[in-house]
Order: structure tokens, then C-alpha cells, then sequence
């Protein structure tokens, strides 16, 4: 079986706020940073729950903003 894994920022546990999500406004790099992380994390855990439950392969899509939030050293 394989799974496709679409991930947002706006859903993962944790955004409360835009400053968590926003990757342009300086003001903001630390949360957004914090937030990258997280997302990153969680998407490893929603692969290794598919690959617990039987699946083969996982392809994991960033949907945020500019597609290119997650951390590739830590997938």
C-alpha cells in the first residue's frame, strides 16, 4: 500500500497564530523556524504510523505557502 501525506502548517498541533506560519516577515523567523520543525516532526510521525500500519512507500507533499517548509536533513 502507499500512502500520499498532504501537510499545512495552519494544521499541525500547536498554530495559534500567523506569526507561527508566516515565512516573510522577519519579524516572525523564530516562530516560523519553532513551526518548521514541528511540521517536519510531525510529518515523520504521520510516515511512520502509515509504515507501522502496512504501508510500503509514503509521499509526503509540503502545502504551505511556498512549498518549501520542511527541513529535508531531518525527513
Amino acid at each position: 500500500m502507499r500512502v500520499y501525506i498532504s501537510v499545512d502548517m495552519e494544521g499541525i498541533a500547536g498554530v495559534v497564530h500567523e506569526s507561527q506560519t508566516d515565512p516573510t516577515t522577519p519579524a516572525f523567523a523564530a516562530e516560523y523556524a519553532r513551526f518548521r520543525r514541528l511540521m517536519t516532526a510531525e510529518a515523520n510521525a504521520a510516515v511512520e504510523g502509515a509504515l507501522a500500519a502496512g504501508a510500503t512507500r509514503a509521499l509526503v507533499n509540503d502545502s504551505h505557502w511556498f512549498m518549501r517548509n520542511l527541513l529535508a536533513e531531518e525527513l
